[in-house]
């Protein structure tokens, strides 16, 4: 086995056929019987669009306005896959061979020869699985005819379409321009299908393979059906030894190949690996492309592009040569069958894949039995009623689950295709580590919004993204020798999502196929840039099997939500999808309805959380939501524009957090601003105290140069850095009051969590402070943190110890706070951080009944006007409080009224006030470092309840903004839902 690129031959074809296909098919009309005419893009009535010339509005009364050509033609019977009698589940085939089902077929057929009785046309294909309807080459007279029949769906316009890998990687890592081919020694070192399962955590041990049973066992059972150029029957990666027996219930056949190209694929060429193998190419013939010498018309693969793209979804593990070096490739599901449907020849002049083809090939992979169906070929951006994306619609209410291409064209301009919410179209990703920042999606992958009129923009497209650039997997065979090459784009990542579909499928037989896109959806990562993780380029995110298997909730939905979907598009914000879209907000808030899915083993309770810019309000009720194992609860959504431009469109995330599970789906938005919104109380938080301090980083002013870095779960050394940080004070340094303040993010002992990172990209800090010894921040982490700047650190032999060389920091401080460094008195440093911060003092720490060494010397050294003790003799007792000469107490009862009393140096109408946690006292540490530099106050509540006093100061200071800190296990919804009663009141007595 040689590795080779595309030969001499192919390559000029290349360049001949890459420019001159034509992309999609024109929709007649998308009428149904009874129904309105479909919106055109502009937004307007339009049934007919007119080649070579501008849409035409109204219905199709003259055949000047057509052309004669080949045309899909869809019945309003339904077909065998969704009929009542013989349609599919994710548990069962469609039935096509029972009496019921024979005599069901007969009737299809009958009702299509009425239609086709009225012209002269003899139907190029029959369709009754996928699609009730027939293909047919029809004069421009009597396509117009069939549109006015009541019988008759829609008459579409067939044109031939083009595979999604015109994008050949180049040596250098970047994607090349469409067209651009490289050589065998311009080959990358590093083979993608070698990086790719490790990346995406499916090899190796405590790898998603290893937890389903070992790579044979990954997809076992499964069919993936791959429509496509063919397959190459003979290459390594499609070897039949170890596999078991097709499944019971499969039915496919094993075609040779028609003419002198019958021997091109022998009927041994299906083993228990590749169980079926069919060609279609009479709906091109019908069109006037004739498969040129070279081809094979048969479901040998003579283009490459087939055998790279079943290798990619389900090949064997295969030990492949490169330059001397041997590498292991896989697909995600070696376990899987595979099922090839060869539908895309090179015809003279050009290649493609005929519409017509593609939808025999899904009515006949639905009649086989697959379980899994794979399209890597571009389709119409502009419609969400292409017949070929119908026929895949029918396929998921049958049980099987689609992965298609999301375009190669976004460079010049193409928006996304496939656009079928019943689909999941997957954006191609950056994913090697010589690429720079990875993953993140790459500039050729087609990207939305969908290109629908703007009101009907309510599905979100691409879904989902994974690794589609520098692909190396099996090629056609060539001399009788399989080869290996290298591709690139969309087209090669579909199948790796097709392949973790049979994955998940053979996980989770039960699932439906929007269960498993739902379960990919909410558990993607985020990628490594700005750009990509916006939700119209790389959809929910890249693609993390790590974390599907067990998603925590799914959106689900069926034929019928799809049928109310295509009936308005307008409305579709309101299918149950893992995603929020909607375009055309009110003058009132829209509200919408998620339906969620438990489908683990134990009840599990979920809360919702919302992050997204400030003029986007997304709400839920209920905030907490309990779903038994195995059910569903309905939450409603309700969203806002609270002052962003009407025309432009918002983006946050809301997510369900239940433990370590979090469940996150986009919102995007966009439309009239909320007429006089009510005001409420804002939330600053994150999936847990590590993310809501990375949010509360966000909040901080342009310019920041120092980072503070504390212990999340031992953060005793870092009660006392607020101060430094709302000043930005570095170690060894002298203070200026220019200095800017330094946010506090928290880390895990020796991991730096995905929140954290992300943060401190964004700050892109020049300094790094550690507050505490390496027993709070290993020493290991402190290393990996000068990747984002000069480290220093701040540390004592005690947490005593470490205040004072943190208040030594300070230059000639006027007063001095002093708190109990011992539980459970430790929340008055923090309820007193904000206070000193604003007065540039620092908080030293004491002991109950005694003052540590470094605590007097540190007061000694600093010399300050005054010292005030913070907390109550229970907290400071009365001899540390004369050993300390201090000058004042500011205390209460409980550290709720301490907190109180700190805060009554500020006066009322205060700009802004923060509420934190008594209880979760990491919240209150990063919020008090930023409430010390804007000088306002810090106040805690208890979890689920807000203590009277905290609220009697509220009334007091009557702030023009409160904004809480933390999730809603730190602060409940209860107390929010009576932070939000009294705030109206606030903000109306503001001068």
């Amino acid at each position: 086995m040689t590795y080779r690129s595309t030969s001499a031959a192919r390559r000029a074809l290349a360049a001949v056929a890459g420019l001159s296909l034509v992309a999609g098919i024109a929709p007649v009309t998308a009428s149904a019987s009874g129904g309105p005419a479909a919106a055109s893009a502009s937004g307007d009535p339009a049934s007919v669009s007119v080649t070579g010339g501008p849409a035409v509005s109204g219905p199709v009364s003259a055949s000047g306005e057509l052309e004669d050509g080949t045309y899909v033609v869809v019945l309003d019977e339904l077909p065998l896959a969704t009929h009542p009698a013989t349609a599919g589940s994710a548990l069962e085939k469609v039935d096509t061979t029972s009496r019921d089902a024979l005599s069901y077929a007969d009737r299809l057929v009958a009702q299509q020869d009425d239609v086709l009785a009225e012209v002269a046309a003899e139907p190029t294909y029959r369709y009754t699985v996928a699609l009730n309807g027939f293909a047919a080459r029809l004069t421009a007279a009597e396509a117009a005819a069939l549109a006015e029949r009541d019988d008759v769906v829609s008459v579409t316009r067939s044109r031939l379409r083009q595979l999604d890998a015109d994008v050949v990687a180049p040596p250098d890592g970047a994607p090349a321009e469409p067209d651009v081919v490289v050589s065998p020694d311009a080959a990358p070192a590093e083979p993608d299908t070698v990086v790719s399962p490790g990346l995406l955590g499916l090899r190796g041990p405590g790898g998603v393979w290893s937890r389903l049973g070992g790579p044979m066992e990954a997809g076992r059972g499964t069919v993936v059906g791959v429509i496509d150029s063919g397959i190459a029957y003979d290459n390594p990666s499609f070897a039949a030894d170890g596999m078991p027996a097709p499944p019971a219930d499969w039915a496919g056949e094993c075609e040779t190949g028609e003419g002198d190209d019958a021997d091109d694929f022998p009927a041994s060429a299906c083993t228990d690996k590749i169980v079926g193998a069919r060609y279609f190419v009479e709906g091109a013939r019908a069109d006037g492309y004739e498969p040129i010498p070279a081809e094979s018309v048969s479901p040998l693969d003579t283009d490459d592009h087939g055998s790279h793209v079943a290798g990619t979804a389900v090949g064997r593990q295969v030990q492949v040569d490169l330059g001397g070096t041997t590498s292991e490739l896989a697909g995600m599901a070696p376990g899987a069958h595979v099922a090839a449907y060869k539908t895309c020849f090179d015809f003279q002049g050009v290649s493609g894949c005929h519409p017509e083809d593609t939808i025999a090939a899904v009515d006949a992979a639905l009649a086989d039995g697959v379980d899994v169906l794979n399209l890597s070929v571009s389709g119409d951006p502009e419609t969400y009623e292409d017949p070929v994306d119908l026929a895949f619609k029918n396929a998921a209410a049958a049980g099987v689950f689609t992965a298609t291409s999301a375009g190669n064209l976004a460079q010049r301009g193409e928006p996304v295709a496939h656009l079928g919410p019943w689909m999941t179209t997957v954006a191609a990703s950056f994913h090697r580590t010589q690429d720079g920042p990875v993953p993140s999606v790459a500039p050729f992958s087609g990207r939305g919004p969908v290109a629908v009129a703007p009101v009907e923009q309510t599905v979100l497209k691409p879904d989902l993204g994974a690794p589609g650039v520098q692909v190396l997997a099996a090629y056609a065979s060539e001399g009788g020798e399989p080869q290996f090459g290298y591709l690139s784009g969309t087209s090669m990542a579909s199948p790796h999502v097709a392949g973790l579909g049979a994955l998940l499928a053979a996980a989770h037989p039960e699932w439906s196929p929007m269960a498993v896109k739902s379960a990919m959806q909410t558990s993607a990562r985020n990628y490594a840039t700005t750009q990509s993780n916006r939700a119209v380029v790389g959809g929910t995110g890249f693609v993390e099997p790590r974390a599907f298997l067990e998603p925590g909730l799914v959106f689900d939905s069926t034929e019928a939500d799809w049928d109310a979907f295509l009936a308005d598009p307008s409305t579709g914000y309101d299918l149950n999808a893992a995603y929020v879209s909607v375009p055309a907000l009110g003058l009132e808030p829209t509200t919408l309805t998620r339906t969620v899915t438990n489908p683990g083993p134990a009840s599990a309770t979920f809360t919702a959380s919302f992050t997204g810019p400030a003029t986007l309000s997304v709400t839920t009720s209920p905030q907490s939501v309990t779903v038994p194992a195995g059910g569903s609860a309905e939450v409603t959504i309700t969203v806002a524009n609270t002052g962003a431009g009407t025309a432009a469109w918002q983006e946050g995330d809301l997510r369900w957090t239940s433990g370590g599970t979090v469940v996150e789906i986009p919102v995007l938005a966009r439309g009239q601003v909320y007429d006089e919104p009510a005001p409420r109380v804002e939330r600053v938080s994150g999936t847990d105290r590590y993310g809501t301090a990375a949010a509360v980083s966000a909040l901080y002013p342009d310019g920041v140069e120092t980072v503070y870095i504390a212990s999340g779960t031992a953060f005793a050394d870092a009660l006392s850095g607020s101060p430094a940080a709302a000043q930005g004070l570095l170690p060894g340094t002298v203070p200026t009051p220019e200095g800017n303040p330094a946010p506090v993010l928290l880390v895990k002992h020796d991991r730096i969590p995905q929140d954290t990172v992300e943060a401190l990209e964004a700050v892109d800090p020049s300094n790094i402070v550690i507050l505490g010894g390496a027993g709070a921040v290993s020493s290991g982490l402190a290393r990996s943190l000068k990747a984002y700047g000069t480290v220093s650190r701040v540390e004592g032999g005690d947490r005593y110890e470490t205040a004072a060389k943190l208040a030594l920091m300070f230059e000639d401080p006027e007063v001095v706070y002093v708190a109990s460094g011992r539980e459970p008195s430790i929340a008055d440093a923090l309820a007193g951080a904000a206070r000193a911060g604003m007065e540039n003092a620092p908080v030293l720490l004491t002991r109950p009944d005694g003052v540590p060494t470094a605590t007097a010397e540190a007061l000694e050294t600093l010399d300050p006007d005054r010292v005030v003790v913070l907390g109550g003799t229970g907290a400071v007792q009365g001899k540390t409080f004369t050993a300390l000469g201090a000058d004042d107490r500011l205390w209460g009862d409980d550290r709720y009224r301490t907190a109180v009393a700190v805060s009554q140096v500020f006066e009322p109408d205060v700009p802004l006030v923060y509420i934190a946690s008594g209880r979760s006292l990491s919240d209150a540490l990063a919020g008090s470092a930023l409430a010390g530099h804007q000088g306002v106050p810090v106040l805690l509540t208890k979890p689920t309840q807000l203590p009277s006093a905290t609220l009697a100061e509220l009334e007091r200071l009557s702030p023009q903004r409160v904004v809480v800190l933390g999730g809603y296990k730190a602060v409940s919804e209860d107390v929010q839902n009576v932070l939000d009663e009294y705030y109206p009141d606030w903000v109306a007595e503001q001068p």
